[in-house]
């Protein structure tokens, strides 16, 4: 009789008899999040509009002008050139081209070529525009700012003739003998563009202000005039 006993006290051993420890459960451990990834800015709009333009005559003289704007937002350009065309019945007459100009980020300015003085240009009613837009990037400096305080007729003052532009420019960053070009363009009181002139000068210290004046050719005594004040570099 003891075997089956012995066989039925082994089958218990085997199948756990005796007390047994549980095993210890650890807590897994919590990932940590990734980073966010940084969102990258979107590419900046390289490109300069042109907002509105207009031209002025008096006797064999026409100068035509433009109001230009940077819509990039972060970048600046610099040796950007317009290039006018004068029309008359929507026929192209002559083209002409503005100095080379700089603009900072969103900056609007008024532009003009150098004044043409030959036939047929005083019988040119229109005027159209393009820009080459020269170099984009990081402008050395910050550009002069120019503002007026009124303008004067000097010929012609009942219908086509010159008048002056007062302009105050001031340029912290330009430096000694600097080319700085100032521009104006006038305008009736509906507010279209009915002329405009332009000044340029080597800037005869090294940063400062001046205050001088601007003369500029217009269709009809102008309801008010804004001027502006730019560098090729």
């Amino acid at each position: 009789m003891r075997r089956p006993l012995l066989a039925v006290c082994a089958a218990v051993v085997v199948g756990g008899c005796g007390s047994t420890t549980p095993p210890t459960v650890r807590p897994s451990a919590t990932p940590t999040p990734s980073p966010s990834p940084t969102a990258s800015p979107l590419p900046d709009v390289l490109r300069i509009d042109v907002t509105s333009t207009g031209i002025g005559t008096w006797q064999l003289i026409a100068v035509p002008v433009a109001i230009i704007h940077n819509a990039a937002g972060r970048t600046g350009v610099s040796g950007a050139v317009v290039h006018f065309t004068l029309t008359k019945r929507g026929h192209a007459l002559t083209s002409l081209d503005s100095p080379a100009i700089s603009l900072s980020p969103g900056e609007s300015l008024v532009v003009t070529s150098y004044q043409c003085t030959d036939f047929p240009c005083n019988t040119a009613d229109g005027v159209t525009a393009t820009i080459s837009p020269g170099r984009w990037g990081p402008l050395p400096g910050a550009q002069p700012t120019a503002t007026t305080t009124g303008h004067t007729c000097t010929r012609g003052c009942s219908g086509h003739g010159q008048w002056d532009v007062s302009i105050s420019v001031a340029g912290p960053d330009l430096l000694r003998n600097e080319q700085v070009d100032l521009f104006a363009s006038c305008s009736n009181a509906a507010g279209r563009i009915i002329g405009g002139g332009s000044r340029q000068l080597l800037w005869p210290q090294a940063g400062g202000a001046l205050t001088l004046d601007v003369p500029v050719i217009v269709n009809a005594p102008p309801a008010s005039c804004q001027v502006g004040a730019t560098t090729s570099t």
